[in-house]
């Protein structure tokens, strides 16, 4: 027997299969916010520049609603004066996001992600508090079944009469039991799906199983690395489809092929 999920395909499963609970309008403007991101190419070039300065110009390229959680007496959060040194030319705004986030991810863990209409910047930490986590729904039971190893297959041979005798299977090989396959799967997603936020490694994040459904109590930058977004980015009429992948805590953007001439 062979469990399914021998690696992380079930990021796009889950895609198909999630429930969101989000609002028509918040996902509308959400779809907007990535729309934006994914279709709109720009050129930076900054020399040790404060992040806020850049973020600042970065969001007035996209004409966008940000939010940044900078650093304050109350809460720790992102240094204004943070200095940022990037060159890229003709790069998807997403691109050029995550480079930004790379680039303060020397310090403490940051991210980005959709919520409340808005595109956040900020500690990772600071999105997995109680009150910024949101509870979605995902029905994995199509994941849940094996594909049985026949080791002990029938074996052809000639009988007496001229036909064709097929041996019978002697034992029934070793499968998972449905809880042992609900397991693996959540081993699956908390070992490699932002594993340091999951509370079975000391994070904040919840994941359980519930009549065929997995119940994930996560933000939303863990959320789509899971099941990826309900909705399409808004595309301008004039380009072809991109595409976006999250996984691995990290953005790619497939772009469309560009004919030979």
């Amino acid at each position: 027997m062979q469990f399914l999920l021998r690696s992380l395909i079930f990021v796009p499963l889950l895609l198909c299969s999630a429930l969101f609970s989000g609002s028509d309008s918040t996902n509308f403007a959400h779809a907007k916010i990535l729309g934006k991101l994914l279709y709109t190419d720009l050129s930076v070039s900054w020399v040790e520049q404060p992040i806020s300065e850049v973020l600042h110009e970065f969001q007035g390229d996209l004409k966008i609603d940000m939010f940044i959680f900078w650093n304050s007496k109350d809460k720790d959060g992102i240094d204004k004066n943070t200095p940022i040194s990037l060159k890229l030319t003709n790069q998807p705004a997403i691109v050029v996001l995550e480079r930004i986030i790379e680039k303060l991810n020397g310090t403490v863990p940051t991210t980005w992600q959709l919520r409340d209409s808005m595109l956040e910047i900020g500690f990772k930490e600071r999105f997995t508090q109680e009150n910024a986590m949101e509870l979605r729904t995902y029905d994995v039971m199509n994941l849940l079944f094996t594909i049985r190893d026949f080791d002990n297959a029938p074996i052809m041979g000639t009988t007496g009469g001229g036909g064709v005798n097929f041996g019978g299977p002697t034992e029934d090989p070793d499968r998972l039991t449905k809880d042992e396959e609900v397991e693996k799967l959540i081993s699956t997603i908390t070992d490699f799906v932002e594993s340091e936020q999951w509370k079975v490694h000391g994070g904040n994040c919840t994941i359980r199983f519930y009549k065929g459904s997995l119940l994930v109590k996560a933000p939303d930058f863990v959320h789509r690395q899971i099941g990826g977004y309900p909705f399409a980015p808004l595309r301008p009429k004039d380009m072809k489809t991109r595409t976006v992948n999250f996984s691995g805590g990290s953005t790619s953007v497939r772009l469309p092929r560009v004919p030979n001439i």
